[in-house]
């Protein structure tokens, strides 16, 4: 018998779960197999234990402040931890999968032809196959490894209770998070890296920080160390490493591998699909699209990032473009993660070095240490530093932060980076305080100042005022460069208002800025014609304020018997002009000004907005008097 789909799905990990769930949410027939329980490397042995188990250590830590001789029974961690794994599963049981219309089966699968595998002897023949069979702990090859009793973050979860002492192979995420853990619930932990710190690929001032912060704990770390010969000696397993040209070993009851993880692409048949595949992932193209046609692959098995939340995105790009006709690529622009370490380690596209590598020094580096936090200061003992790398424009590349909710804090600079927001803008949102949020508006201010002296026309008008500028190039940038006014002054400044106002009935003296209009102007290049009351002063006045409230980008801020007074924002430089209309009952009609308060701002913008306002004024009265 034969067991036809229109999509069929092999491995039900992050990857594989969310695709099954994508394809079922558009109304297709979904099969997922796997050789064992859904929920993947994540469910079982990786993200919830391991946030379970740090949950746990961080609790019992700071009890531990407060009653030194505390004991901890390992056999009670790894039960509770054992639950909460439970309660997730329970929300992706095949049963649950069934009420979602997806089909399980428990079992290998194995191709037999392009669009067809078998599993346990039944033939499933699917439109579409999509691969996700995840990866494994991979172990090296080291001299007496295969004869000792390591564990891997697969094996680990599963014992009664912790050993009393363990040696950690390996410094990425999964060895330093399992370090720290394990050592604040009363393991003695030594941590071995091959390189010469861990976490090689974050930020290394902010590594060294948390670096620190385990060693502080009790954590022995030999940086810098590889790992030669394994032995088992009684209830011990000793590890013989060589570092700096000499050998020590190193001795515990436990040994856990964590060096990082393998591609699962054995005895599923893949060549006799035409899959092309290696040991370190199967070959896609920037669609997901494996070279079998109709035959997809996504999450550990392809990467490049052996990340859940990476699995979750490439799950659904490539459901979509399984069942849709119009494809869409898979973006690694805006990666981003967090190592669960306590203080949290949260990283977001680029690094420094990556970030110079690639842009050269044209790139704009802020820092903020959790020290200046309100926050931070509530906690005794906290440590923590953002770091945050922006183009020259002041659009984020990268960012790192090391800290309490660094996974909370990093995800609002994803969300910015991703949507291309200027951080500069961020210094106008309003966060709630004490909270650690409140560092990026800190930055976002700091963005928006330099962003302001960024600018080329600030530039210009600075070096002209330190005579930087030679004498024949300051004419074209008008009287203030010549004057010897720097123009980032009257920015930061611009907030002091020109005269305004009524004198002697007239609006007060012309400003002799170049691009100013007044209906009262004797020069003809600045006169514009001021605007009949088109019936009584009221309707004209009550058109006029109308006018003004509908008018993006411009604010009321005076509103007498005989004055209006507005102020406009420049869409290109975001520079204040100053906007005054006179009722003049004499001859029946409304005075007209608007001035740049900063000479060439915007040329010929008040003069535009001036017929923009004009014409709208002159609507609105018609419709008034109609109606």
């Amino acid at each position: 018998m034969v067991k036809k789909y229109d999509i069929a799905i092999i491995g039900a990990g992050a990857a594989g779960l969310t695709a099954a769930f994508t394809g079922a949410g558009f109304s297709k027939s979904v099969v997922l197999i796997d050789k064992n329980l859904p929920g993947g490397e994540c469910t079982w042995s990786g993200c919830i234990p391991s946030k379970s188990l740090i949950n746990i250590a961080k609790e019992v830590h700071h009890a531990m402040k407060y009653t030194p001789n505390l004991q901890v029974d390992t056999s009670v961690v790894l039960k509770d931890i054992q639950d909460v794994i439970q309660k997730v599963y329970a929300g992706e049981s095949p049963e649950v999968l069934k009420q979602s219309g997806i089909d399980f089966i428990n079992g290998y699968a194995k191709f037999v032809g392009p669009h067809a595998v078998e599993v346990d002897g039944e033939r499933i023949e699917a439109k579409k196959i999509i691969l996700s069979t995840g990866s494994s702990p991979m172990v090296p090859p080291i001299d007496g490894l295969d004869k000792v009793s390591y564990l891997t973050n697969e094996t680990i979860f599963t014992q009664k209770s912790f050993p009393k002492t363990m040696t950690i192979l390996g410094g990425g995420a999964i060895g330093v998070e399992m370090s720290q853990a394990l050592n604040r619930i009363g393991v003695k932990v030594t941590l071995v890296e091959k390189f010469e710190r861990i976490l090689p690929k974050d930020e290394e001032d902010l590594v060294l920080m948390i670096q620190q912060r385990l060693i502080d704990e009790g954590v022995t770390i030999h940086a810098g160390a590889t790992a030669v010969r394994a032995e088992q000696n009684g209830e011990q397993i000793e590890l013989k490493i060589e570092k700096d040209g000499s050998e020590m070993t190193v001795s515990s009851e436990g040994l856990l591998v964590a060096l990082g993880r393998q591609a699962n692409v054995k005895g599923y048949n893949l060549e006799g699909a035409g899959v092309e595949f290696d040991s370190k992932s199967i070959q896609v193209d920037d669609h997901l699209e494996t070279t079998a046609k109709g035959i997809y692959a996504i999450g550990d098995v392809v990467g490049p990032y052996q990340l859940s939340h990476m699995a979750n995105t490439q799950g659904i790009t490539a459901t979509q473009n399984a069942i849709l006709p119009i494809n869409k690529k898979m973006d690694y622009e805006h990666v981003t993660w967090c190592t669960y370490t306590d203080p949290e380690l949260g990283r977001s596209g680029l690094s420094e070095k990556e970030a110079r590598e690639k842009y050269g020094d044209s790139i704009r580096i802020y820092e903020h240490d959790y020290a200046d936090i309100d926050r931070a200061n509530t906690k005794k003992d906290s440590i923590g530093k953002v770091k945050i790398i922006l183009d020259k424009k002041g659009y984020i590349l990268g960012a790192s932060i090391l800290g309490d909710r660094a996974g909370e804090i990093i995800s609002q600079i994803q969300t910015i980076k991703t949507l291309h927001i200027n951080l500069g803008k961020l210094s106008g949102v309003i966060h709630p305080y004490p909270t650690y949020s409140e560092v990026l508006v800190k930055i976002g201010k700091k963005v928006y100042v330099d962003n302001l002296l960024n600018q080329p026309v600030v530039k210009t008008f600075n070096k002209a005022k330190a005579g930087e500028l030679p004498a024949d190039k300051i004419a074209i940038y008008g009287v203030a460069a010549a004057a010897g006014v720097g123009i980032t002054n009257m920015v930061i400044k611009n907030n002091v208002k020109p005269k305004l106002g009524v004198e002697n009935d007239r609006l007060k003296g012309m400003p002799s800025t170049p691009n100013a209009v007044s209906s009262q102007s004797s020069s003809k290049d600045k006169y514009v014609a001021a605007w009949s009351y088109n019936g009584s002063k009221n309707d004209a006045k009550k058109n006029l304020t109308g006018m003004l409230k509908g008018y993006e980008g411009v604010i009321i801020v005076q509103n007498e018997e005989n004055y209006v007074y507005a102020v406009a924002k420049s869409k290109t430089m975001k520079f204040k002009d100053d906007i005054e209309f006179y009722f003049n009952d004499t001859a029946q009609q409304i005075e007209f000004r608007s001035a740049s308060r900063i000479g060439y701002s915007d040329a010929g913008v008040n003069r535009k907005r001036y017929d923009e306002m004009s014409t709208r004024y002159s609507n609105i009265s018609a419709h008034t008097r109609n109606s």
